[in-house]
């Protein structure tokens, strides 16, 4: 039997925004071995009910347990948003809890904005998780159907990008001109945080990756998780087309030892 702190770590969301934590765990947790799932073929699940997520995230959750990793990041805010509803063999990171944390530390304003999918906004977790840390914080918030996909299929496509940006961030910063911080509530978003800065540049964007896996961190060696094999692996698994991927793999200057297509049973 294999020593558990050498499994890998699990990581899944709805399509290649999750790739942004593997970039994060590739700065601060060089050791591990990644099996990362996306299922671009029915993203976005920003837009489906409440039960269509569930259902979804469990079999996307069986399917990191069949291939052996220690824990699972919740890297899908819109997933995140329903933990309590989901079970799992091993322990579940949530995104949401760990850019409600973040925006509780970097957040010196009565406001912060907040970008999200439909279903995250609905759900208004970010706000229930914010309000426990620190009640003094108003989120403002608005969603996009859209620009997930955009970058998960049309990355490249600037004027489209740039004007899906400013729909979803314009109503924000006009509802409440005090909101100097943003989280990117889905992990799509910051694919593109370039782009978002480049038209807001007095904005600080606060990425929910990088204090997710901060908390990956401190779990693992507070439970003497850490891989000490010294031989990590990047293994990514989607359920559309590879070539999907070649463009956020590319922007975020990612080294992947597998790329490959997976057949989902889900009825």
């Amino acid at each position: 039997m294999s020593n558990i702190m050498n499994e890998p770590v699990g990581i899944l969301d709805s399509g290649v925004g999750g790739l942004t934590a593997v970039v994060a765990m590739q700065e601060a947790l060089q050791g591990e071995s990644i099996v990362y799932l996306g299922d671009s073929l029915r993203m976005p699940y920003g837009n489906k009910s409440p039960q269509e997520i569930v259902k979804l995230a469990s079999h996307l959750i069986r399917f990191l347990e069949d291939c052996g990793v220690k824990v699972i990041l919740l890297a899908c805010n819109t997933i995140s948003s329903y933990i309590d509803k989901l079970e799992s063999s091993v322990k579940l990171f949530s995104i949401i809890e760990a850019g409600a944390l973040a925006a509780c530390e970097i957040v010196k304003e009565p406001s912060v904005g907040l970008i999200a999918t439909k279903a995250t906004t609905d759900m208004g977790m970010y706000e229930f998780t914010i309000a426990k840390h620190n009640p003094y914080i108003d989120v403002v918030s608005n969603s996009s159907a859209s620009l997930p996909k955009i970058i998960d299929s049309q990355l490249e496509n600037k004027p489209l990008l740039y004007e899906n940006i400013r729909e979803v961030l314009d109503p924000v910063l006009k509802k409440d001109k005090r909101i100097k911080s943003l989280i990117l509530g889905c992990s799509h978003f910051p694919i593109i945080k370039n782009e978002i800065s480049h038209i807001y540049p007095d904005i600080r964007l606060i990425d929910p990756a990088i204090k997710q896996v901060d908390m990956l961190k401190s779990y693992l060696t507070r439970n003497n998780l850490l891989n000490d094999t010294g031989d990590p692996k990047i293994t990514l698994f989607t359920t559309a087309e590879t070539y999907e991927y070649a463009a956020a793999i590319k922007r975020l200057n990612l080294e992947v030892d597998a790329l490959l297509k997976v057949a989902l049973d889900i009825d």
